[in-house]
């Protein structure tokens, strides 16, 4: 994992490992109320608020109960930071509706997150969604 060195990669650290672990109670410590975040994975590409965050990494945690983000790099200035990853996660259960395949899935993806006031308030998600779905056979590929 790339070593955090400003503050608000600290933060984007302890975002992944929210993600990562599932520590939903955490959420509250690091994540704006309000924020939004856009991920081509989630309904409508967009979760609006804390709460719609929260009820989508559960959903993504039921149906890929292994989820592991590994941060490759990243770059920071001010309160924004851009985050090269690597996600790996097998499709063990239910998924957006989808029953579980028992495939394995791995994606690398970048994320632009904003911090402000020392709470994400925006985070932009960026992968291949079709290549995600390709793995778990769903495109007919």
């Amino acid at each position: 994992m790339a070593q955090a060195t400003s503050k608000a990669e600290q933060y984007m650290t302890e975002w992944v490992d929210i993600w990562n672990t599932g520590a939903y109670e955490r959420l509250g410590d690091i994540l704006d109320e309000s924020a939004t975040v856009y991920d081509p994975g989630a309904p409508d590409g967009v979760l609006e608020g804390r709460d719609e965050f929260e009820a989508h990494l559960r959903e993504l945690r039921t149906g890929f109960p292994d989820f592991t983000i590994r941060i490759e790099a990243m770059l920071s200035e001010d309160e924004v930071v851009m985050t090269e990853w690597r996600v790996t996660a097998t499709h063990d259960g239910e998924f957006n509706g989808i029953p579980a395949t028992n495939r394995e899935i791995e994606l690398r993806g970048m994320s632009k997150t904003v911090i402000r006031d020392d709470e994400i308030v925006e985070d932009r998600v960026y992968h291949d969604f079709h290549a995600f779905l390709e793995q778990l056979g769903l495109t007919g590929e």
